[in-house]
């Protein structure tokens, strides 16, 4: 997938019965409606999932579904040694890779079985993004399936001002699985070139695969003459689906994932606010977001479709809330438009009521330039967040900052600056952190509160970091100021390209940093 200078990377048919459709209004004197549309919503759920189950003869257990849909070629141990060595001893990031896969792996899985491909291609995103909708790289990709923005375009995938595909857990599937079964037929049906290829990009592949079938080599994919990054990646894979086969072979546990859906679609006819739903609606807007990835920000797309993703349990009080909902001031969406002689940004944003940023940001433009005749995409005026988005965005940073918040001793010779670069924050998020001035005046022995949401453990000057996507041991070593050789020695790893995003890396600090 072209992910070249980024790690090694963790709708229909079966996607689900039920559909809601919000904003119904509610007879004013019929005090018993509200109840019995809840009980009506939830016999409906009930009755799909128990047709669903019955028709289909599902295990209770998601990974016992997904298991007996592998259908990957064997490979032998020796090959993904290290990995399984490593996963084997490391139940932390297999329990955090299968709490955050949880909301999303069963529509994964059932998308693939539906198009019938290899289940072990519902880990794909574990090694891609650790199933984190918001995981980015430094080459742009994003989301679950890290799609380039190019890649994205080419499926289909939306990107602008309010609205990235590559975020929207359906739309993102859907483009991944179309995407899979293209490669499968590009490569004639070798699995191991697909990943390969989605990997590092299908030309590149093919070159390799051309380079030795002229030099008389093997043209499977463990004698092409990869990058090291690609070369990694499949057998990363290749061990993840060993152990969650076959946890207790590894001495680890593997937490059950219902094989239900976690979620549900429910359409609604106007703009929404998804914090003030959520706190309404009593849902953790962090969970609320987190589904709706696909929203650049926390309202709808003004132009629609407004779709919204809701766990299944909290369903039917969701879609009454919305009928108790505030309208959102409706919002001018141009939609395209031409770019006629002597128009201007400027005039543009002018004109549709939004700003030249916002254009450029739909377009993905990186100048001001204009073409006559070039089509752009208009973009309405941005709301300003509601109190209820302000909230929530803080109620989170306040949550992440709680459970990954290190103190750090003063020393002789600190400064605001030297401490907030060593810790790859800045100096107003540590005055802002420790309830301090712009003016205040650094002692050393004073403890500072520093909030870094990879850290996630600390004992001493013994710290637990979490391998963010787009993360290199470079950044990391110049981070906490220690070596790479000291990162792989402390966490008994051969190289950089068993390392992923999610894992947990072990860190000593010494005594300067």
């Amino acid at each position: 997938m072209n992910h070249q200078n980024s790690f090694a990377k963790l709708s229909s048919g079966l996607f689900l019965a039920l559909l809601i459709t919000g904003c119904s209004s509610l007879p004013d004197k019929n005090q018993e409606a509200p109840q019995a549309k809840i009980e009506s919503i939830k016999k409906s759920t009930k009755k799909s999932s128990d047709n669903k189950a019955a028709a289909n003869q599902q295990t209770s257990n998601l990974w016992d579904e997904i298991v007996k849909g592998y259908a990957f070629p064997p490979v032998s141990d020796d090959l993904v040694r290290n990995n399984l060595r490593w996963l084997s001893n490391n139940q932390r990031y297999l329990d955090r890779v299968t709490e955050q896969s949880r909301p999303y792996l069963y529509h994964v899985t059932n998308q693939l079985k539906a198009n019938d491909l290899p289940l072990e291609l519902a880990l794909l995103p574990i090694v891609e993004s650790a199933y984190d909708p918001f995981a980015s790289s430094p080459s742009r990709a994003l989301g679950v399936w890290q799609f380039m923005p190019q890649t994205a375009r080419n499926f289909g995938l939306a990107q602008n001002h309010w609205y990235d595909g590559r975020r929207d857990i359906l739309a993102s599937t859907d483009a991944a699985v179309r995407y899979l079964k293209r490669l499968n037929t590009m490569f004639d049906g070798d699995w191991f070139l697909v990943i390969a290829a989605y990997n590092a990009g299908e030309g590149t592949v093919r070159r390799a695969i051309e380079k030795n079938r002229k030099q008389g080599k093997g043209v499977d994919f463990w004698s092409l003459p990869l990058s090291q990054q690609t070369r990694s990646y499949i057998p990363q894979l290749v061990a993840l689906s060993k152990v969650i086969a076959n946890p207790a072979k590894y001495e680890l546990e593997l937490a059950a994932i219902p094989n239900s859906p976690y979620f549900t679609t429910v359409n609604v006819s106007t703009p929404v606010d998804l914090a003030q739903a959520a706190r309404m609606a009593e849902i953790d807007p962090k969970e609320l977001r987190n589904l709706n990835a696909g929203y650049n920000r926390w309202i709808t797309n003004p132009s629609g479709p407004h779709q919204l993703l809701v766990p299944v349990a909290d369903a039917a009080q969701f879609t009454l809330t919305l009928d108790k909902l505030p309208q959102i001031k409706p919002m001018q969406i141009a939609g395209d438009y031409k770019v006629k002689s002597g128009d201007t940004l400027g005039a543009l944003a002018k004109r549709y009521g939004t700003s030249v940023a916002a254009i450029q940001a739909a377009n993905n433009l990186k100048s001001t330039n204009l073409r006559v005749g070039q089509s752009l995409s208009i973009p309405g005026q941005a709301p300003v967040n509601s109190p209820y988005a302000i909230q929530a965005e803080q109620e989170i940073a306040q949550r992440n900052q709680r459970s990954n918040s290190v103190h750090y001793t003063v020393k002789s010779g600190d400064s605001f600056w030297t401490i907030a670069k060593n810790h790859n924050t800045s100096v107003k998020n540590l005055l802002k952190w420790n309830d301090l001035s712009a003016n205040a005046k650094l002692k050393p022995g004073q403890k500072l509160l520093i909030a870094d949401r990879a850290i996630t453990q600390k004992d001493g000057n013994k710290i637990t970091y979490q391998i963010k996507s787009g993360d290199t041991l470079n950044k990391i070593a110049n981070k906490f100021a220690v070596s790479k050789q000291d990162i792989l020695s402390w966490n008994k790893v051969k190289n950089e390209s068993y390392i992923h995003p999610g894992q947990e890396l072990t860190i000593f600090l010494s005594a300067k940093n």
